[in-house]
């Protein structure tokens, strides 16, 4: 719990301040497309990396080293005072979080295997609770004691999660059932390639759609928001609003999941929420009903639309029978959906840039969306990745 909390703190709390470490650090428009790709990017390159290392390091390793190199990267980043660090401690950071991304998923197959559902809806709900919070508190932080204490301070978190990890690494390093790896290397080398399966491709598409649109929001969202005439605090509200609405989501769709033989009309709501919420955000963002303000009401929209991510995550374990499935498909699906993925936000900004209306902008979110819905087509039937010609056949333990 405190390893999901941790894994997002780092993502969405410097756009809101952006303009002031803009000024400080020098940042150019090419500088910040960059730093608007290093999240998925990050997470991108650790899925494959992640994937492979755990046939050799225990899980309770590689989070150990998750929460690690983010703690050094926060803090390293907070002093940085030109581009190049800055970006390179980013990039640190991601990798970081990224190794959590992957690993945290399997890691619940192997000690919550009778609680999945509800482990990943806490594990979920406090992704979107930590998005939600950083965004929240980063405009007065940085009003009370400056920019580089309100991104830096989140680095708490990552070491407050590194301390339990350490323990579980020295327990399992201690105990020669489990000290080779938490991954059974036959199990891992018996030919578990979800590039070979349907659910693996759907996966990295799932990935692909939901990354490009939530990772362009948790960015430019503010900017957005600032060109129809809202105050950066405003802004920095409505962007915190919109995390915190995947909380609500992120508790509901794993148990969801749970209880559906497909998941193909889940998915496809979170696609029509998506496309809804962001043609009434550029009709009508200073519209009002009344004493509403409909900009909070296609923020509130698109938000629920996040249920996309944690249909996701719950999909790795639901459609996998062992913990060596799990790790081999949270990677590939992680890794190469976030590798897609990436370029999201830049492309984003850029088409902003060359035509001077989010209108282009968000019509590349809405063909991202088109792999959002063939990756919820894919996943929709109940079947699982280790299971060739009989996808019925009793679980594995």
């Amino acid at each position: 719990m405190l390893s999901a909390f941790s894994l997002r703190l780092a993502v969405s709390g410097v756009s809101p301040v952006l303009d002031r470490v803009r000024e400080d650090v020098a940042l150019d428009a090419a500088s910040i497309g960059v730093l608007a790709m290093v999240p998925t990017l990050g997470f991108a390159l650790t899925g494959f990396l992640t994937a492979a290392a755990m046939r050799r390091v225990s899980l309770e390793a590689l989070l150990s080293l998750a929460s690690a190199l983010a703690a050094l990267g926060l803090i390293a980043r907070a002093v940085s005072s030109a581009p190049v660090p800055f970006l390179g401690f980013s990039l640190l950071i991601m990798i970081g979080l990224g190794i959590g991304n992957v690993t945290l998923p399997p890691i619940i197959k192997k000690y919550f295997r009778e609680h999945i559902a509800p482990l990943t809806a806490i594990y979920s709900m406090l992704l979107g609770l930590s998005t939600a919070a950083a965004p929240f508190f980063a405009v007065p932080l940085a009003d009370a004691a400056g920019w580089r204490f309100s991104i830096g301070s989140w680095a708490v978190f990552s070491l407050a999660a590194l301390v339990p990890w350490l323990l579980m690494w020295v327990s399992v390093r201690r105990d020669g059932a489990r000290a080779a790896s938490s991954v059974d290397p036959g199990a891992a080398r018996a030919a578990v390639k979800p590039w070979q399966s349907p659910i693996g491709w759907g996966l990295v598409l799932l990935f692909v759609g939901t990354s490009s649109n939530t990772f362009s929001m948790f960015t430019w969202l503010p900017r957005v928001l600032v060109s129809y005439g809202f105050t950066e605090h405003q802004a920095g509200l409505m962007l915190a609003y919109y995390a915190i609405l995947g909380i609500p989501v992120s508790l509901v769709v794993p148990l969801l999941v749970r209880r559906v033989t497909r998941t193909t009309g889940l998915g496809l709501t979170a696609v029509a929420l998506y496309a809804l919420g962001y043609l009434g955000l550029l009709l009508w963002p200073t519209a009002h009903w009344g004493p509403l303000d409909t900009v909070w009401v296609w923020i509130t929209v698109f938000g629920f639309a996040q249920a996309s991510f944690p249909l996701a995550l719950t999909l790795i374990n639901a459609r996998t029978r062992t913990t060596a499935g799990a790790g081999a498909l949270s990677g590939f699906g992680q890794g190469a959906g976030y590798l897609a993925g990436c370029i999201g936000p830049l492309i984003f900004g850029v088409l902003f840039t060359w035509g001077g209306s989010w209108w282009a902008s968000f019509g590349y979110l809405w063909l991202m969306l088109l792999a959002l819905t063939a990756g919820v087509v894919l996943t929709g039937r109940r079947r699982f990745l280790e299971d060739r010609r009989d996808p019925d056949r009793a679980p594995q333990e």
